[in-house]
């Protein structure tokens, strides 16, 4: 017969037994993950587990969500009581400088953490979707100071001027912390207290203002160079990636165009496999890095010198 596991859940500020709807457990290292419903007392129990090294996490929709650690030897029946702290909120509407909300919008939430043993600024719960009216709300947070980092794609103007060609996405694309800040540093935090909601921020998405970068990759590459990309990674202050990368394939003479919002960037030459069935194509091979600033033009003549030490 193997170990057990009790788990009583209470409201750290009133002390209150809770039934939250998500009590799941994860042995570390092993796939999958096992639900517990209530007992009649309230609690959560796991029965007949093995020994090792566990997760237990904990999710309501009023609380910030909590993960705990432990490990259980062999016949162990432990009993952890798990003290949930009532979530604080963040939520309002994002809208364009013509007051409509954007085609597509997601947000992030940004705070001080640690993470693989750096501190520094880091993505609270990944990224979520604004709805179709640009309305927001954040999920359940811990006390802290947070920054709110939008990106997305604007709505096609009302009025085309039909001698010019319509604006495409990447025109359309939009990326900034609020209030209209390119790196944390310039940006505005919201100090969020235990179960305080801030509610009705009104957010504005700036037009987006676009330069070109032009340049050419120096140095020991390949001869067939059909899949090698420069991708561009914009760098916010942030120790975690936010966002996505993307950048322009290789020209045969190894010069390459692309245009991005105002920013910092890390770029990297990468060579890409073969697309999969499903379309999808992994990195092969990494040929270094180079950073670049962008800020009110555009950008020519900029050289990525790589050798064969380089690649990775």
């Amino acid at each position: 017969m193997g170990g057990s596991l009790t788990v009583h859940v209470l409201d750290q500020v009133t002390g209150e037994q809770l039934t939250p709807p998500d009590v799941m457990l994860y042995r570390i290292g092993v796939p999958g993950e096992t639900r517990a419903e209530s007992n009649e007392d309230g609690g959560f129990s796991f029965t007949d587990l093995s020994q090792g090294d566990y997760s237990l996490s904990v999710y309501d929709p009023q609380y910030a969500p909590l993960h705990k650690r432990f490990a259980l030897m062999p016949k162990d029946s432990k009993v952890l009581e798990l003290y949930l702290t009532p979530g604080g909120f963040l939520s309002g509407q994002i809208l364009d400088e013509d007051g409509r909300p954007p085609e597509r919008c997601w947000f992030t939430l940004l705070r001080s953490g640690e993470r693989r043993g750096r501190s520094g600024y880091i993505s609270d719960s990944g990224d979520h979707k604004v709805s179709a009216d640009g309305k927001f709300c954040s999920p359940p947070l811990y006390p802290a100071r947070y920054f709110l980092r939008v990106a997305g794609l604007l709505r096609e103007p009302h009025a085309v001027d039909r001698t010019k060609a319509p604006p495409s996405i990447q025109q359309r694309y939009f990326d900034f912390i609020y209030p209209n800040a390119h790196d944390l540093a310039g940006a505005v935090g919201f100090d969020i207290a235990t179960a305080e909601v801030i509610a009705g921020l009104q957010v504005r998405i700036p037009r987006p203002v676009l330069h070109t970068v032009r340049g050419k990759v120096i140095g020991d590459l390949p001869e067939q160079r059909a899949r090698i990309s420069v991708m561009f990674a914009r760098e916010i202050g942030a120790i975690d990636p936010v966002g996505g990368a993307g950048g322009p394939a290789l020209l045969a003479d190894g010069s390459f165009e692309h245009t991005i919002l105002r920013g910092r960037y890390s770029i990297e030459v990468c060579e890409f496999s073969p697309p999969e069935p499903d379309g999808r194509t992994r990195i092969l091979r990494r040929f270094g890095k180079a950073t670049i600033e962008v800020a009110d033009a555009d950008q020519n003549g900029f050289e990525i010198q790589i050798s064969s030490a380089d690649v990775v």
